[in-house]
């Protein structure tokens, strides 16, 4: 039985279906508002994967259309969360400032966020790093399906032109933008904050999961054949071309310094920044970091 389940886990991303584009799945609004300038819809649709988690399967996403969208197609970007956060304070710094620049945004909940906790009572996202090896890449194995679906959706919105969608994810959602982008031929552009690549490494070594991952006894073989495939490390040939914005900080130790060299490793186009502060304390760069992202965006789409 753990025999088969190394070798299902080994198998390359293609063949572990990580989403084909063109699935046939049902898109609903959940609810509508107004705002000046914009309009907002949740909307909701199945995930991709299942989970042992009902509430677990069905993808909520956060879609603001700025009133210029209407005139005809235009830019949008997927926006991927921090992960276990309590809230998306920080997501939304840059959400408000994609809309308010004309970008159609939408952002989901990620496996076993707010909507989607296994329980109420549950924290948002604290089931997301599990006790086993196999959950955990199941866990992270949907989060990529899910962004790669939910990056179709946004593309088939009226207001959106398809060949103008970007990706841009933060910490964990960063990781997840950056393997969806590397599976994933459809996203023009990619900005990734406080990113990294060989992500055994991270859970491994990162002060935020470092701790956990030792607790649980989760060795690093085990880690390595479960993420073959789920690595942009494994795909930096199809990544040639892909001009991805890496922001990183310098005194990371969530996403340490080696691993951020290696997501650059990963997109060898890309272009790395670095910026003064921690992973925590970086936040003082939402000063001025979302008109900066904007800007990238408006460039590159």
């Amino acid at each position: 039985m753990l025999g088969a389940l190394a070798c299902l886990l080994a198998l390359p991303a293609a063949a572990a279906s990580l989403e084909a584009p063109g699935a046939d799945f049902k898109v609903e609004i959940v609810a509508t508002s107004t705002a000046p300038g914009r309009t907002d819809y949740l909307l909701t649709f199945p995930s991709a994967a299942r989970s042992p988690w009902p509430a677990n399967d069905t993808v909520w996403a956060h879609l603001s259309v700025p009133d210029s969208a209407r005139e005809k197609p235009g830019p949008a970007v997927l926006v991927l969360p921090v992960m276990a956060a309590p809230n998306v304070w920080i997501e939304t710094r840059f959400v408000d400032r994609f809309v308010a620049d004309g970008l159609v945004t939408m952002w989901i909940e990620m496996p076993t966020q707010f909507n989607r906790r296994p329980h109420p009572s549950m924290p948002s996202g604290q089931v997301f790093l599990a006790r086993t090896t196999g959950q955990l890449a199941r866990n992270f194995r949907q989060s990529v399906s899910d962004a790669r679906r939910a990056f179709g959706v946004l593309a088939a919105r009226p207001e959106v032109d398809a060949k103008r969608v970007g990706l841009f994810g933060i910490s964990l959602g960063a990781i997840v933008a950056s393997v969806a982008w590397s599976v994933d031929s459809r996203p023009a552009a990619g900005v990734f904050v406080m990113g990294g690549a060989d992500f055994p490494g991270i859970a491994l070594n990162g002060s935020l999961s470092g701790p956990f991952v030792r607790k649980m006894g989760l060795e690093a073989g085990e880690l390595r054949t479960a993420w073959t495939g789920l690595d942009p490390l494994d795909y930096k040939r199809e990544n040639a071309g892909k001009r991805a914005l890496l922001i990183n900080v310098n005194s990371d130790t969530v996403i340490p310094r080696a691993n951020a060299l290696r997501l650059k490793e990963a997109f060898p186009d890309s272009r790395q920044i670095w910026l003064p502060l921690g992973h925590y304390t970086s936040i003082l760069h939402l000063l001025w970091l979302p008109r900066s992202v904007s800007r990238r965006f408006q460039e590159a789409l």
